[in-house]
């Protein structure tokens, strides 16, 4: 499978960020995360690697207005980044603001095809009811993002094989999927990537790559 090819790698708190970098090159990691006072060291650590840097933006809050992240996504795109994950605004989730949701995802989206950016929404499944997951991916089926992403892993709740069944039923090969927050096995990361996920984020990569050589 080179589960390796998955996995958005997401820091140690204990490493610095060229262990970070050298950890991620070690194992040849899909995506590491950088911002923009980082991203010209992870550009030239990971020089012709192909491993992809990505920015958060929001993350994991998602309490900015549109106006707020617009004008990080415009700095973002300015420093070079091609692929970003944010955090849908939380409020809209937990009222269910389907039009908000909605106009945000599109305004996002809009934007990021404009400038070649790999769009990735992050929306925190735990916190929606089984209609309410139905409606976000319905909303991301006709918006179509790059990816519609599970979780922060920061919340209450992380990825569920549950959610990624749902949302692969609901969205097809439309719109990819990413599944983050508590995956620690290669068993766990398999079953999510055969259910239908794309990418996986996950801060125990090494792991989860040392667990394919054994199985």
């Amino acid at each position: 499978m080179n589960i390796h090819t998955y996995i958005d790698y997401i820091d140690d708190p204990n490493d610095t960020y060229e262990q970070y970098l050298e950890k991620a090159k070690k194992y040849h990691f899909r995506c590491i995360f950088a911002q923009i006072d980082t991203y010209d060291e992870a550009v030239a650590y990971l020089k012709d690697s192909g491993i992809i840097i990505a920015g958060a933006i929001d993350f994991p809050e998602g309490v900015l207005s549109l106006d707020e992240k617009m004008k990080r996504f415009q700095a973002y795109a300015e420093k070079g980044f091609k692929e970003i994950d944010y955090v849908l605004n939380q409020h809209a989730i937990e009222t269910r603001d389907y039009a908000y949701i909605e106009k945000e995802m599109k305004t996002i989206t809009a934007f990021c095809r404009e400038h070649g950016i790999c769009d990735k929404a992050i929306v925190e499944m735990c916190k929606l009811d089984e209609d309410a997951k139905k409606k976000v991916c319905e909303i991301a089926l006709r918006v179509k993002p790059a990816f519609l992403k599970t979780s922060t892993g920061k919340s209450f709740g992380g990825a569920k094989l549950e959610d990624v069944l749902l949302m692969k039923k609901i969205l097809k090969d439309e719109v990819r999927i990413k599944a983050a927050g508590g995956i620690h096995t290669y068993e766990e990361a398999k079953a999510l990537i055969d259910a239908g996920a794309s990418a996986l984020g996950a801060s125990a990569g090494i792991a989860i790559c040392e667990g394919e050589k054994q199985a």
